[in-house]
């Protein structure tokens, strides 16, 4: 889930520099070093102030009733209520947000951190709330991406000219091992996969994916991180296949949400190995043999990550292609609705596997965001 882990930015202890001072005490607890989980955090202050300014009702009353909208959480509420009240229309709230944190990590890191008089709580975050995307998702700074003592800080579009030595010796006093890591285009002009309707649909994924036998939603949460870096548009067909099990009655809905299975194995291969003319491996790789596509991937990403047992890629081949079979034609004999959550549970369960293979190849940081890219390119040229 989303964490969010909230400080009043004014408090005394923390002094002039507050940021650097929520960073050590966050960092000291030792619970984000023990984390195994891929977690993107960003940081900063909450904009209540000025998203109060720019309305029509502008009064204390009404940032007061603002502040206690946001601040309401849904399945993880460890706030400390009246910490977290007195700062209302009062004081700045610094936020470092985590994305894919699970429930436990944020439970231990809150004992930790209870005692702090600066700190106001933890709560989860719903990037589906209109008042969460804006002023949690949007408005604050993307830093860094954490994995046990791993950390990599994000750089925007290439420009890595004049990293923050400070920030890096705090992690590294703390155990980490740093280094940088492109973050592309996400989160730029570029990015329009920032609004309500996208993360509705990462949302519907989640929630229902996360009911099916052998999944969760630790392992939902984890693989919507993933995917969303790969492409955000995978979660269109997610999404549909999602909401039309939901409400499925009949055999056609299940037909329907079959086909939403196969887009979404055609759509992956776009995106992990994409058309080629020339043939890999004696097998052709263009644009309708997506099948051959994510074996092509399948073959690159485990020879990269030195995976040297030849069981991994004939056991992941093996189970594409029943997937790849199961989408295109056995689930229309016959559908069910147990028989069409199972073929979609395996498949999720496939692709888990596959990224954890080699996950750094499938972090694609300018694909999603290629056309907006070109786009203004050739404005500038013609300009």
């Amino acid at each position: 889930m989303n964490v969010a882990v909230l400080f009043n930015s004014d408090h005394p202890d923390l002094g002039g520099w507050y940021g650097a001072s929520v960073m050590r005490r966050i960092l000291e607890t030792k619970v984000l070093q023990s984390a195994d989980r891929n977690m993107r955090v960003s940081v900063g202050d909450i904009l209540t102030f000025g998203a109060v300014s720019r309305g029509p009702d502008r009064t204390y009353a009404h940032l007061v009733r603002v502040c206690r909208a946001l601040y309401r959480p849904t399945e993880l509420d460890l706030l400390i209520a009246d910490r977290l009240e007195a700062t209302h229309g009062k004081a700045t709230v610094f936020c470092w947000l985590f994305q894919n944190m699970t429930p436990d990590t944020a439970r231990a890191l809150h004992a930790r951190l209870e005692r702090d008089p600066a700190y106001l709580g933890i709560m989860d975050v719903n990037f589906s709330n209109p008042g969460h995307l804006a002023l949690f998702r949007n408005s604050l700074v993307e830093e860094y991406r954490l994995l046990g003592t791993h950390c990599s800080v994000f750089y925007d579009m290439g420009l890595n000219e004049d990293p923050d030595v400070a920030e890096r010796e705090i992690f590294e006093q703390h155990g980490f091992q740093v280094d940088y890591e492109d973050a592309g285009a996400r989160r730029t002009i570029f990015d329009n996969y920032d609004t309500l309707e996208h993360f509705t649909r990462v949302e519907d994924f989640k929630r229902v994916f996360s009911k099916f036998p052998d999944l969760s939603d630790n392992r939902t949460s984890d693989l919507a991180l993933t995917l969303e870096e790969l492409h955000p548009k995978l979660f269109d067909a997610f999404a549909s296949a999602a909401r039309t099990l939901e409400r499925a009655e009949t055999e056609e809905d299940l037909a329907q949400a079959a086909i939403s299975g196969r887009r979404l194995l055609d759509r992956t291969a776009d995106y992990l190995f994409p058309a080629q003319d020339e043939q890999r491996n004696g097998r052709d790789v263009g644009k309708a043999q997506y099948r051959n596509r994510l074996w092509a991937y399948l073959e690159e990403a485990i020879s990269e990550a030195g995976v040297s047992d030849p069981l991994v890629l004939a056991s992941l081949g093996k189970e594409l292609d029943r997937l790849v079979k199961l989408f295109n034609a056995g689930l229309h004999a016959d559908p069910s609705l147990n028989k069409v959550q199972s073929a979609f549970r395996d498949l999720v369960l496939w692709l888990a596997k596959v990224i954890e293979i080699n996950p750094s190849r499938i972090r694609r940081p300018y694909l999603a965001y290629e056309d907006e890219l070109m786009r203004f390119i050739k404005k500038v040229a013609s300009d």
